[in-house]
């Protein structure tokens, strides 16, 4: 089951788009388009926001941003 805080990231990015997108939890970000590079530092933002805090600069990369799966695993899931 997702938790709330991917739900409420996963809407977040659908509220990007016009059209709601379908982004699976392995869909690459940047290169499906769901995400532009400005939009890659807001999502970082809402990211901190639904966590609760300020990321360590070391999370903050492509690699651990670049699908939902890693970032549940990169921040949800690590706190």
């Amino acid at each position: 089951m997702e938790s709330t805080k991917m739900a409420s990231l996963r809407t977040w990015l659908d509220g990007l788009h016009e059209r709601p997108l379908d982004i699976q939890d392995d869909t690459d970000l940047i290169q499906s388009g769901a995400v532009t590079s400005l939009q890659f530092v807001q999502m970082v933002i809402e990211i901190e926001r639904l966590h609760g805090q300020k990321l360590d600069p070391g999370v903050i990369n492509i690699e651990s941003m670049r699908t939902l799966k890693a970032i549940d695993t990169a921040v949800f899931q690590a706190a």
